[in-house]
Formats: structure tokens, sequence, C-alpha cells
């Protein structure tokens, strides 16, 4: 049973349709000027896992808002993001962007997914339970990708009214795990790992078509995409196998910086920002 689970899994992995991140054209804004920026969104727009919480929300001074912050010409004016956000939720931060405000990013979508339940789900196999769950989780996150474009396209032209002169941001999320050797050992754990990166591969397929969409209709807005700046920096399952990961790895120790990035993955979100930005 589990080895036909594991085939549909990798087969799941296979056929999925994703929409390929070309790289970004640098945002309009001018390097010359101070940018008067405001972070929006989820746990990674927080920061969380980035140093000790500083609050409810799972700010960090090692956040990419703090970094971009640090940034020459960038003053952080305010860091509305919170873990759990989703789309809809992020909706009343909004209140935190005005016509002033010259800068946004946004990271959000993942918690409309439920991707922290299919790393739950998937990391247990890895471990030796039985991957239906994991199957399951990662082909519903995939089926509800498509459903987001609409509320996000609404979110970034909700963002753009509000703050009109700003350049608006849009991130995708990093792979979580990185592929195993091609051995037949770990023929199991490649299509765990396929399946779960393909999973944040639908969700980034979404966001950049709400990045299109809101552009289409007249946002001043860019995809930011981090799958190539975390390559070689995820998660490694195969056992024995050495990696060096940009995400907490120790849900006992640091549970609130477990599978979230670590410092060093926040400076590739950084990295990313700033070229897209043009500073």
């Amino acid at each position: 049973m589990k080895r036909r689970i594991l085939a549909a899994l990798a087969a799941l992995a296979l056929g999925i349709g994703v929409v390929a991140a070309g790289p970004a054209n640098p945002a309009s804004a001018s390097p010359l000027s101070v940018a008067k920026y405001v972070a929006l969104g989820d746990s990674i727009a927080a920061g969380q896992g980035g140093g000790p919480a500083l609050d409810a929300c799972q700010r960090t001074d090692g956040g990419y808002a703090a970094q971009l912050d640090d940034a020459p010409k960038i003053n952080l004016l305010r860091n509305a993001a919170c873990t759990g956000a989703t789309i809809a939720g992020t909706h009343p931060q909004l209140s935190q962007v005005n016509r002033g405000t010259t800068v946004v990013t946004l990271t959000v979508g993942a918690n409309d997914l439920g991707l922290d339940g299919i790393y739950a789900a998937c990391a247990s196999v890895a471990a030796g339970a039985d991957p239906v769950a994991c199957f399951a989780a990662i082909q519903a996150a995939i089926g509800a990708a498509p459903g987001t474009v609409g509320p996000l396209t609404s979110l970034i032209g909700a963002i753009a009214q509000r703050s009109p002169n700003a350049t608006i941001v849009v991130t995708g999320y990093a792979h979580l795990f990185e592929s195993p050797p091609p051995l037949p050992e770990f023929a199991g754990l490649a299509a765990l790992v396929a399946g779960v990166n393909g999973a944040i591969d639908a969700l980034n397929g979404a966001i950049q078509a709400a990045v299109g969409a809101a552009a289409a209709g007249g946002a001043n807005v860019h995809y930011a995409d981090v799958v190539d700046a975390f390559a070689g920096h995820g998660v490694q399952l195969a056992p024995g196998v050495p990696s060096d990961p940009w995400f907490g790895i120790d849900p006992v120790g640091d549970p609130a910086g477990f599978l979230h990035p670590t410092y060093a993955g926040y400076t590739a979100y950084t990295n990313v920002i700033r070229q897209t930005l043009g500073r």
C-alpha cells in the first residue's frame, strides 16, 4: 500500500502544471530617494524564526523587513505583518499604509492553503508514517491554489488604492525540502520532496498570476521569486546526507522558528527584494 501511495505521489508531483516565474524586472523606485516602507503579510513577512520574537505576531529583528530597514535609503515605518495571517486576514493591516508610503512588501497565501499542515503530515512520513495524509494534504493544496488568485489580486489592488505612490513587491515562498541523492533507497523521499515543493510551486504560480492581474489593472506591483535564492539550502530528509538548511529544524528547542527561515534565509529574501526594487 505504501509503495502504491508513494508512486501516486511521484506521479502527482511530475504532473503538476505550474507557471514558471521569470526574473523580476527592477522596480521603478529611485535609489536616490528614501523609501517609506511598510511590510504586510504572514509569519514570513513578520520574520518568525529570524531571532527572538518581539511580540505575539512573532516579529523579529532578523526578518527581511528588519534587514531591509538596515539597507541604505530604506526606512521601515511599520511591520504590520503577523503570524497566521491569511489573505483575508491581511486586509486589516492596510490601515498602516497611506499616500505617503513608497514601498510595500507582501508575503501571504501559505495559511490559505494550510502549508503548515502539509509540512506536519509529510514530515511524519520521513520518519516512517503512512503517507496517505501527506498525499491528501498536497492534493488539497494544489487544488485550492487557483482559488487564491482572485482574493490576492483584490488585496494588491486595495494596497495600491491606499498607497498610490508605492512600489509593491509581493514575494513567493521558498522550497522547504532539498532533493535527496538519486539513489533507489531514497525514491520514497524524493517523491515526498517533489510533492511538497510542488505544492509550494502551485502557490507561487497563483501569487505570480495575481501580481500579473493586479499589474494589468494599473497597480505598480512586482513579483519576487525566492526559489532559486534558496537552492541548496532546503531541509535534507535523507539520513546521513549533509545539508545547510536556511530553515529552523528544531521543533523542540526552537518551536517558533521550526520550518521558518533563519536569519540567513531572510537575508536571501532581503537580497531578492532589493534586487526587485533596484536598490
